[in-house]
């Protein structure tokens, strides 16, 4: 390494990244970050892995696994229909998780503005009970196709 000023140990990189160096040592055994070199048994990083880490924690805000960040960075180019497949996987995903979301809020709404002494009288309660079981009977029923 011959400009050793350019590059951080690996305690310097966490704390520019805000990670643990734990944490920086685990994206190394699941191959999304390498240090650039070692020198006396330490890791040093070039000025672009705290620019990789940032990279990994925004994919994380929006909700990847680390082996999908994995697969984002290897496919690299929005051109590699894996890119394409991953963000549409995923954005399906949090579609999903959104309407999920959007149900729980609105009964959680309801549950606060009802008028009913008790939860177990609404109608709108009930409703969404009833539904709820039978979710689950049509749950169930799948599973033991499933393993029949």
């Amino acid at each position: 390494m011959s400009n050793r000023a350019a590059f951080l140990g690996i305690g310097e990189l966490g704390r520019r990244t805000g990670l643990a160096t734990s944490a920086l040592r685990y994206y190394e055994r699941v191959g999304l970050l390498a240090p650039d070199g070692r020198a006396n048994g330490r890791r040093y990083y070039g000025p672009a892995s705290a620019e990789r880490i940032a990279l990994i924690r925004l994919c994380q805000d929006a909700g990847f696994t680390l082996a999908e960040v994995r697969a984002f960075i290897a496919a690299g180019s929005r051109r590699h229909p894996s890119w394409t497949r991953l963000m549409e996987t995923k954005l399906l995903e949090l579609k999903a998780s959104i309407a999920q979301a959007q149900r729980a809020k609105a009964l959680i709404e309801h549950a606060l503005a009802c008028q009913h002494r008790e939860l177990s009288m609404c109608p709108n309660f009930r409703a969404a009970l009833k539904k709820r079981l039978s979710i689950q009977g049509a749950d169930s029923v799948r599973a033991d196709l499933r393993k029949g």
